[in-house]
């Protein structure tokens, strides 16, 4: 007897819960609220975007570019077969 009074109990406090945020949730006063933080945020990163400074590229003509089997061909040993047994 005492558990289903518990359960009952429960239950009606869940049912509570979920009918309370869901009446918060939608009321007028949270929309207006939501969309003006929204709007708020939105109009702060505009605002933020239009005053990144642009910096000049100072990359152009870094990269030499070099024929790397020319290195290759300039290192290699030349050996002899009859040099190599002595």
């Amino acid at each position: 007897m005492v558990n289903k009074i518990k359960n009952i109990f429960f239950i009606l406090f869940f049912l509570f819960f979920i009918i309370s945020i869901s009446v918060f949730y939608f009321s007028e006063k949270n929309i207006r609220f939501t969309n003006k933080s929204r709007s708020f945020s939105l109009s702060k990163i505009n605002n933020n975007l239009q005053n990144i400074p642009l910096l000049e590229s100072d990359t152009k003509n870094i990269i030499l570019y070099s024929d790397g089997i020319e290195i290759f061909e300039n290192k290699k040993k030349k050996y002899k077969f009859w040099s190599l047994i002595d």
